[in-house]
Formats: structure tokens, sequence, C-alpha cells
């Protein structure tokens, strides 16, 4: 079975990059959701936003955050992400795609 990855995307009402940063994340999420990726959106205005923006240091918005199973931040984009870079992200995390060192030296989980 592979790893749940939760993605975490912070939002808030007066940003104009969080709207299609919020899209893109939700709609290449949905594609990945049989794999054990679960998106949620973040308002950090709402009580729960406040509490875990102190949690994970969110700075400015749009923020992405990649999280294991256990809560460990494992990746984070600021900004809006590029498709293909959410995508390779995702892919590596779960699994799907070798990093550089591995594809050349070969893997030690192997």
């Amino acid at each position: 079975m592979s790893p749940e990855i939760n993605i975490l995307v912070f939002v808030s009402s007066n940003c104009p990059h969080c709207p299609p940063a919020e899209r893109l994340v939700r709609e290449v999420s949905q594609d990945y959701a049989d794999k054990g990726v679960i998106f949620k959106k973040i308002r950090t205005k709402t009580p729960e936003g406040k509490e875990l923006s102190r949690r994970y240091n969110i700075m400015g918005t749009p923020t992405t955050l990649f999280m294991d199973e256990e809560g460990n931040e494992l990746k984070r984009i600021v900004g809006v992400p590029s498709e293909s870079n959410l995508r390779k992200k995702i892919e590596t995390f779960l699994g799907m795609r070798q990093s550089f060192v591995d594809r050349i030296f070969g893997s030690k989980t192997k």
C-alpha cells in the first residue's frame, strides 16, 4: 500500500494568488486520491487555520505543505506551484518516481 500524503493549502481571503493555487492543487490531488493523497484547504483566518499556521510557521499565502501520515512536513511550496512540479513532488512522495540520485546510483531500498 502507498503511503498517505496530506496536502494542506493555506489560503487567505485577501490573497489574489490563493484561488488559482487552491484550484490547481485540488484538481491535481484528485488525480492521486486513489493512491492515498488527501487534499485540505486551510483558511488562515479561522481558529483551526490560525493554530495550524502557528504550528507550521506559515508566513505567507498561498503555501502548500506536503505532510506524511504522522503529520511531519515533507515539502513546502510558497506561491502558486506549477502543475508539473506539483505532480513530480506527489509522485516522488508516493514512491512512483525515483530521485535523481537513485536513478544514477540505484536505490538503497531495493
